[in-house]
C-alpha cells in the first residue's frame, strides 16, 4: 500500500488548489508528518503533475495559513487567561510558577528567533503559533519570522522529494517517507545530545 502516493494523486486532480489544501490540512489536522507530505508533492513536481516552484510557493502557503489559525484564535485569548492556562500546563511538567514566569519574558524578548526555529524542529512547530498567539508574540515579528522557518522546512523536504525523483526513484512513496523520518529522528537526537553537553559546559564555565 502506498497512502501518501494516493493523496497526492487525488490532489494532483484540483492543481495547486490540491497541493494547498494538503499542505494546510497537515497543519490543522495532522495525519500524515509534514515531511512526507512534501516528500510526496516534490517527488510528483518532478513527475510533471505541478510545476515545482509552484507547488512549493502553494505548500508553504497551505503550512502558513494552517498554522496561523491557530495564532489568530490564541492570541484573540486575554491575556490574563493566556498566563493561567500556560502556568497550569506547565504544572502538569513539574516548572514551577515562577520558571513560567521567566519562560514567558525570555520568549518575548526573543520573540521573532523563537518564532523562527520553532518552525524547524519537528512536533513542536505544530503547536508554536499556538503559544505565540498565547504569549501575544507580535503579528508583524510572527509573521515574518514564522513564514521564513516554513518556507525552509517545506523547501528542504520538497527538494529532497524533487531530487529522489529526478534520480529515477521508482519506489513506494510511503516507504521513502518512513526513510526520511528515521534520518531526520536520529539528527534531532544527535543534536539534541550536543545541545546538552553545550549546555552542560556553558553552566560549569558561568558556575
Amino acid at each position: 500500500m502506498d497512502p501518501l502516493g494516493s493523496l497526492i494523486a487525488w490532489s494532483a486532480e484540483y492543481g495547486l488548489l490540491g497541493v494547498f489544501l494538503v499542505a494546510f490540512s497537515e497543519r490543522v489536522v495532522p495525519i500524515f508528518p509534514s515531511y512526507a507530505i512534501l516528500v510526496a508533492i516534490g517527488i510528483a513536481s518532478e513527475s510533471g503533475s505541478w510545476s515545482a516552484p509552484a507547488a512549493l510557493f502553494a505548500a508553504v502557503a497551505g503550512s502558513y495559513v494552517g498554522g496561523s489559525i491557530y495564532y489568530l484564535c490564541a492570541v484573540s485569548v486575554s491575556e490574563q487567561r493566556s498566563v493561567r492556562f500556560l502556568t497550569r500546563f506547565a504544572l502538569l511538567f513539574g516548572t514551577s510558577s515562577a520558571r513560567v514566569e521567566s519562560l514567558i519574558l525570555y520568549f518575548r524578548t526573543n520573540q521573532s528567533a523563537l518564532s523562527f526555529t520553532s518552525q524547524l524542529v519537528p512536533t513542536i512547530r505544530l503547536v508554536a503559533p499556538a503559544i505565540a498567539g498565547l504569549l501575544k508574540v507580535s503579528p508583524g515579528p510572527f509573521a515574518v519570522a514564522s513564514a521564513l522557518g516554513v518556507a525552509i522546512w517545506n523547501g528542504l523536504f520538497f527538494a529532497i522529494g524533487y531530487i529522489c525523483a529526478r534520480l529515477s526513484f521508482d519506489g513506494n512513496v510511503s516507504e521513502l517517507a518512513l526513510e526520511v523520518m528515521i534520518i531526520l529522528m536520529v539528527v534531532e537526537s544527535l543534536a539534541f545530545v550536543v545541545w546538552r553537553r553545550w549546555r552542560k559546559r556553558k553552566a560549569a564555565v558561568e558556575g
